[in-house]
């Protein structure tokens, strides 16, 4: 694979979602699901770089130049600080994916001008160096959101050979990680009571992935390898939603996890428009998952259609 040959539509806009995204919120803001997302965009405060993705947000789907103003100056503050070398390591991935998110959705207001968008690229580039040199023995889980930080890097620092990579990363995880029943048997096997927290964590970077890569040309819910795709993995966590108590990785799970990470649900509800999906994020939003797609109830939240057959669910 020569290295710039994936990128074909290098857009620069909301890193996850598009005008056609706002555009449809937009129109259905008095409707469920985005009636309530809509009030919580308004009212609800963060701080840090998650108050950068927060103003972001804002600014995208409001149209507030303040917003934005306020975001980029939260984000220069961020990236200015000095890295916390204390932190884990997967705290850092997620770090990085909140302030990418944040510099895509205004990086092109006037206010992020040359000066200031060199600034951040300068101190967003060092701390990808360092999520990828640092030696560290990483799980199977931080490698797939290493490989998710790594493909959205490509995209804001527009180096198309590490976004390549990371493309042929993902290939190969489906290929060979996700078993034909949609479980990730290296995120599992351990029997150690986290397997249910891993698929899910597992899972949304995949689909962050490809969601991501999906707006940058290279439309990676469409890979398959024989019948096997992540589709095939999101529905085995939807099943396991409704009945937590089969899962069968593990003793006493519960479904909790997937109010705190299952805003990737949304993004997978959106491509596939299941029963299913929509059931389990009718009990969970709206979903806010800062690492995880941040307000994705808001980005990619649809209005409920005509009840369609469920396979799972009480």
């Amino acid at each position: 694979m020569k290295a710039g040959e994936n990128v074909v539509n290098r857009q620069h806009f909301g890193l996850y979602f598009t005008p056609e995204h706002v555009a449809y919120a937009q129109k259905h803001r008095e409707e469920p699901p985005f009636d309530a997302v809509w009030r919580l965009l308004r009212e609800r405060e963060e701080a840090g770089v998650q108050g950068a993705q927060w103003c972001g947000l804002r600014y995208r789907f409001e149209g507030d130049d303040l917003a934005a103003e306020q975001a980029i100056k939260k984000l220069l503050a961020f990236s200015s600080q000095p890295f916390d070398a204390e932190m884990t390591y997967l705290d850092a991935l997620n770090q990085s994916l909140i302030e990418a998110h944040a510099f895509e959705m205004v990086r092109d207001h006037p206010a992020m001008d040359g000066v200031r968008r060199a600034q951040f690229l300068e101190a967003y580039s060092r701390r990808i160096a360092y999520v990828n040199e640092v030696d560290y023995s990483r799980s199977y889980v931080e490698q797939l959101r290493l490989a998710l930080a790594n493909l959205v890097a490509g995209i804001v620092m527009e180096d198309d050979a590490r976004f390549d990579a990371a493309v042929a990363f993902y290939q190969q995880v489906v290929r060979e990680d996700i078993h034909p029943q949609g479980y990730i048997l290296k995120a599992v096997e351990a029997r150690d009571g986290g397997g249910l927290l891993r698929q899910l964590v597992s899972v949304a970077s995949l689909t962050l992935m490809a969601e991501a890569a999906t707006h940058a040309g290279v439309d990676l819910w469409s890979y398959s390898y024989r019948g096997v795709s992540l589709m095939t993995a999101c529905m085995y966590l939807v099943y396991y939603y409704f009945y937590p108590e089969k899962w069968l990785w593990d003793d006493n799970v519960t479904n909790e996890p997937y109010r705190e990470y299952g805003g990737f649900l949304e993004i997978a509800n959106r491509r596939a428009g299941h029963a299913d999906i929509q059931a389990v994020l009718d009990e969970l939003r709206p979903i806010y998952d800062p690492a995880g797609g941040g307000l994705t109830t808001l980005t990619h939240g649809v209005v409920k259609s005509r009840a369609k057959l469920r396979l799972f669910g009480r």
